[in-house]
């Protein structure tokens, strides 16, 4: 079926119209003559169709009591679809609108702009709506009275508007007086007390709008500048004095920016979102500015220590953690990890603690490899018989340990080793050695790319 599918929905249109009509005629009076003075009262209106509920409270639960008169009625006659407004029923109407910055602690709005909007607006639907106004009277000369105010009012017709929302472009509406049916009554009226009915027929065109799309724009999250130098310091602008302040700008110079000046923390397979003073942020305040995370979306991690060298960027998709809403799954694609230098290490382990055939570590085979965390000597561990220092590498050639890497004599080199123990890859910093990926990234440092 066409419409199985179809959401529900409800703008109380039609409701507003009636009730726009309504207000035309509540504020009617009529003048009465008392042993005071004159008075006047105003003529209650009220829609005319009553539930039995309603209509039984109005009779104060009894059938022997009628409204009271004079009053006015509001009643729809017909609603016919309006052939001759029909527009193109596919046109889409975009804006981008900004709201003024809210402050949640005061409850006001500051000059400042706030989130950005981007509506999209779909064409409304013609119809004319007749409405029946009757005017409930006693005598003649009540009826006189209310229907010369009506008379002067509709010249012959008004503009109303349905709503203040300034992106609706069928808020105003006219409401013109098409007919009057003088009274209900039959020739000769006799003497019988019934309510006089007189029948004012109103022709509304009116408009019945769809659901518009409402999304939040999207923000610029990162900013990439490139400045060039120029042959002549005069293409700019400037005096020759700030000759020497424009000579130190590189060929390419980059500046990249991150939203919120936010940091991310990857541990293992958790990525969380931290300020600058390290409290976690939830990822919904990043997120819903850039749509929404689907199996796709990727986190990017700069591990060069430049935040303009782009060659050097870890990968991993990202998907929302229900544990915790200040941290994301972080699931690494090991293809985007550096290429190792060195070869893979079977553990890392601590020598003064462990040793081979212990039981902990298999006994000593040609071609093991470890990483130790702790010095070593020939005397004091002869179960080893080497000396060595941390963060050395070791290596059995099948009759007994060498250093493979020395990292006292490494200098300043880079490195790069994987445990096949863990599958982790490591990073040999020219000090020590730290995960290739895990750790904490500076603004400028990671990208979220949904």
């Amino acid at each position: 079926m066409a419409g199985k599918n179809l959401d529900y929905w409800y703008d109380e249109q039609i409701k507003r119209y009636l009730l726009q009509v309504i207000r035309i005629f509540s504020a009617f009076k009529v003048r009465e003559f008392t042993d005071s003075g004159v008075k006047y009262n105003r003529v209650p209106a009220r829609y005319g169709d009553a539930s039995r509920m309603v209509a039984n409270i109005l009779r104060n639960n009894s059938e022997n009591v009628i409204n009271s008169a004079p009053f006015i009625s509001v009643t729809i006659q017909s609603i016919q679809p309006a052939r001759d407004r029909i527009a193109e029923p596919f046109f889409v109407d975009t804006n981008q609108i900004a709201e003024r910055e809210y402050n949640k602690e005061t409850n006001t709005y500051s000059s400042e702009q706030g989130n950005l909007y981007s509506t999209q607006r779909y064409m409304p639907v013609p119809y004319n709506l007749t409405i029946n106004v009757d005017l409930w009277t006693t005598n003649t000369d009540t009826k006189l009275q209310v229907l010369e105010q009506i008379f002067v009012l509709f010249n012959p017709s008004i503009q109303l508007q349905s709503n203040s929302n300034p992106l609706d472009w069928t808020s105003v509406f006219e409401v013109e007086l098409t007919d009057i049916a003088w009274s209900s009554r039959g020739i000769p009226a006799g003497v019988d007390e019934n309510l006089d009915i007189s029948t004012l027929t109103f022709s509304l065109p009116i408009w019945i709008s769809p659901p518009a799309k409402v999304k939040r724009q999207t923000i610029i999250q990162e900013i990439i500048n490139n400045v060039h130098s120029v042959s002549d310091i005069s293409e700019l602008g400037y005096s020759q004095d700030y000759a020497d302040f424009f000579g130190d700008i590189e060929d390419t110079f980059e500046i990249v920016t991150t939203p919120g000046d936010y940091k991310v923390q990857v541990v293992g397979s958790s990525a969380t979102l931290v300020d600058q003073k390290d409290s976690e942020v939830k990822w919904s305040d990043i997120i819903e500015q850039l749509g929404e995370i689907r199996s796709t979306s990727l986190l990017k991690l700069n591990i060069s220590g430049d935040s303009n060298n782009l060659l050097n960027l870890v990968y991993g998709t990202v998907a929302v953690n229900p544990a915790s809403d200040t941290s994301l799954i972080f699931n690494l694609d090991t293809d985007t990890l550096p290429t190792n230098t060195l070869s893979a290490i079977d553990k890392i382990i601590d020598p003064r603690a462990n040793f081979p055939g212990d039981g902990t570590i298999a006994a000593a085979a040609n071609g093991q490899r470890y990483l130790i965390t702790e010095q070593i000597t020939k005397s004091g561990y002869p179960n080893w018989d080497i000396d060595a220092s941390e963060d050395d590498i070791i290596q059995y050639n099948g009759s007994s340990w060498t250093v493979v890497f020395d990292a006292s004599a490494s200098g300043s080199d880079i490195h790069y080793i994987t445990n096949t123990f863990t599958t982790k890859q490591f990073k040999w910093t020219g000090k020590t050695w730290i995960s290739s990926y895990e750790g904490e990234y500076n603004p400028g440092f990671w990208r979220l790319s949904l």
